[in-house]
């Protein structure tokens, strides 16, 4: 199977190699190649598994489709596109916490290689990682318009109506 293993550093891409392989395989050996490169004094090291939304304009190529199918990939059609929940691993390394905001310095992305275009997505999202800090919003509160409240009403009542009722057993 073709993995797709790219790097980047502080909104650079250092490496985008294509490799062949037993994905969970590759994803260990990327692991303890940023666990090597790691400084526990200075950041965290995580490793996320997450999906990457990826888009393609519909039509797409056959033989594409029968690797997403293959590969029993998440599909979604949103007017003239496609997109593709792709599983990927982002594996951080070299980060910090700047007051409200978090930088991901240096990471690697482990994903199963699909075609150029998933691949250039990818790398453009591992260059915008790495590129700046992310805020995390905490002074604003969360807000739910009415439909939205609605929806939420709706889902606890049919979680309410799911649950078994229990049976009480009577002392003898």
């Amino acid at each position: 199977m073709k993995i797709l293993v790219i790097r980047a550093d502080e909104g650079k891409l250092v490496s985008s190699d294509v490799v062949e392989g037993d994905f969970s395989e590759v994803a260990k050996d990327i692991v303890r190649r940023a666990l090597e490169e790691w400084n526990p004094a200075e950041s965290d090291l995580t490793a996320i598994r997450t999906k990457f939304e990826l888009r393609y304009k519909l039509p797409i190529d056959p033989d594409l489709y029968d690797k997403i199918m293959d590969l029993n990939l998440e599909l979604i059609r949103e007017g003239n596109e496609l997109i593709v929940n792709l599983p990927v691993l982002t594996i951080s390394f070299d980060n910090a916490w700047l007051d409200d905001a978090y930088l991901d310095k240096r990471m690697y992305i482990v994903s199963l290689y699909l075609d150029d275009a998933a691949k250039q997505q990818l790398e453009e999202y591992a260059v915008e990682a790495t590129k700046e800090p992310k805020r995390i919003d905490t002074g604003q509160p969360l807000s739910l318009g009415e439909e939205d409240l609605k929806r939420l009403e709706e889902g606890l009542e049919e979680i309410e109506e799911e649950k078994p009722k229990r049976r009480r057993r009577k002392k003898k």
